[in-house]
């Protein structure tokens, strides 16, 4: 069984350095639309085209849509989970702290005697080799310092690599030290804007579901095209590149012939190579209508607990990529996105253009919304984390250790972006780590704070007995729906026989 596990483990690791095209253009030759399917479900919250996306995101996305034990969604939203996780940590005598700026980390002085030993080794002149300062605290924007109480306590940065290695870590301390392995090979996701909208009434007034909706140009249907003489079929492209072709200036080819692109529209490609003196020009990045990567959800719809706090009022979220006016892209490395300032302006006219566009496609895919809008507000662009490419799940630097002591980082990078539960399991990996699991624990002896906190810790009740008092242990007030199984698959039945 273990020699199986391991075989199993190895298989994933090799799929995740490899792309999902090879892998879709191999199960599913025949059929492309099933092909492009498959595609949009293993990467709908990013706009990357399957031919950039690892095939580990890919097939873990697939696995938690095709899952037997559904979405689930926390009553209250994600911040119950945050209001119950601060009682807790009150209780245990620690302090949560909000709406602060971070400034940088706080990193202790190596001794002389470990710089000098340092340097007899002949280390000198690699960074990330020898002994690394200890990370001991945070530093806000107003000057505060956050220190740990004690000599072994931890620094665990949510926030992702990028942020966390080149923002917070001091300048000085990442040339002399170095950054995790394989950082510079990673890139970041372009950010995203949030479009807010409260609604006027409830989602069986205005026909809301909890399902998300989305647009994906990266999972566009692909035009194969068959070899005459051989039949030999050349599998076409999946999607659309979110930044658009690349022009070319100054010595362009002459000679063109006319052939048939993989979207099936007729255009003209050069016979001659592009000269070394072309300069390739990649098209500005902006959002259109009815074509750009949109996604839309109703989070009132998706808990059960909203209309008892709120009656009447719907809420709708719509995501969408930052255009260029917004930020601007760096080929360095890694490759990260710069906001440019002021693009979170809301009186500024890109912003609103942004809002108007977005919203003639938004009241065309639901209609029912048109004449119920309360308000609207824009938010971003939001930093998300780093991008699906087969890259950042093939460096060894991605794990919650980091080569400085007492630091680590968790969050989504580890695992999957723009996913909750994914971002859970990211924390409870760096928690692991903080608290010295070791793979030998993980795999071999089936021990991890998980199992550990089970031989002390009750099953979790919606309704308990605290020294007399009945409560409940959720963050908000909730009625529990009871749900008619029989009753519910007979009629999930009789709507697939429609």
């Amino acid at each position: 069984s273990k020699l199986y596990n391991a075989k199993e483990s190895n298989a994933y690791q090799e799929a995740s350095v490899r792309t999902a095209s090879a892998f879709l253009n191999k199960c599913l030759p025949l059929n492309t639309h099933v092909r492009s399917l498959m595609a949009a479900i293993g990467m709908m919250n990013e706009n990357l085209c399957p031919d950039k996306t690892s095939m580990a995101a890919h097939v873990t996305n697939i696995c938690a849509m095709t899952s037997e034990e559904g979405v689930a969604y926390p009553v209250g939203g994600p911040r119950a989970i945050c209001h119950a996780l601060t009682s807790v940590i009150e209780q245990c005598g620690g302090r949560v702290v909000a709406g602060v700026s971070l400034q940088e980390l706080l990193l202790e002085k190596l001794d002389e005697k470990k710089e000098t030993k340092k340097k007899t080794n002949g280390e000198e002149n690699d960074p990330l080799k020898g002994p690394k300062p200890k990370c001991k605290g945070i530093r806000l924007q107003n000057g505060m310092d956050i220190k740990v109480s004690k000599d072994d306590g931890s620094v665990i940065s949510m926030l992702g690599f990028i942020p966390t290695f080149l923002n917070l870590l001091p300048a000085d301390t990442r040339a002399a030290h170095g950054v995790p392995p394989g950082l510079p090979a990673i890139s970041e996701r372009r950010p995203l804007m949030k479009i807010m909208v409260g609604l006027k009434g409830s989602k069986a007034d205005l026909n809301l579901t909890g399902a998300d909706w989305y647009r994906l140009p990266n999972a566009s249907l692909p035009y194969d095209e068959m070899d005459q003489a051989t039949g030999q079929i050349r599998f076409g492209a999946i999607g659309v590149d979110a930044g658009g072709d690349d022009l070319t200036t100054d010595g362009e080819a002459t000679g063109e012939t006319e052939t048939t692109s993989v979207g099936g529209r007729r255009g003209k490609q050069n016979k001659t190579a592009t000269p070394a003196t072309a300069k390739k020009i990649t098209r500005r990045c902006k959002f259109q209508t009815g074509e750009s990567w949109m996604k839309v959800s109703f989070p009132s719809a998706k808990d059960p607990s909203w209309h008892d706090r709120y009656g009447p009022i719907s809420t709708c979220v719509v995501t969408v990529e930052a255009c260029d006016d917004f930020v601007r892209a760096f080929d360095t490395k890694p490759q990260i996105y710069s906001i440019l300032k002021g693009a979170g302006n809301s009186t500024s006219g890109e912003m609103g253009r942004l809002m108007d566009r977005v919203m003639k496609d938004l009241l065309q895919t639901f209609p029912q919304l048109e004449d119920n809008i309360i308000c609207t507000q824009m938010y971003g662009p939001v930093r998300s984390g780093l991008t699906h490419c087969p890259a950042r799940f093939a460096i060894k630097g991605n794990r919650p250790e980091t080569s400085y002591p007492g630091l680590f980082v968790g969050g989504a990078d580890l695992t999957v972006g723009d996913s909750f539960s994914a971002s859970i399991v990211g924390g409870w990996m760096a928690a692991n780590a903080a608290m010295g699991y070791s793979m030998i624990d993980h795999v071999y002896l089936k021990k991890n704070l998980t199992s550990d906190l089970e031989q002390f810790m009750e099953e979790p009740s919606l309704v308990t007995e605290r020294d007399g008092v009945v409560v409940e242990d959720v963050g908000v007030p909730f009625k529990e729906v009871n749900i008619d199984e029989e009753n519910a698959t007979k009629a999930a039945e009789s709507s697939k026989e429609e």
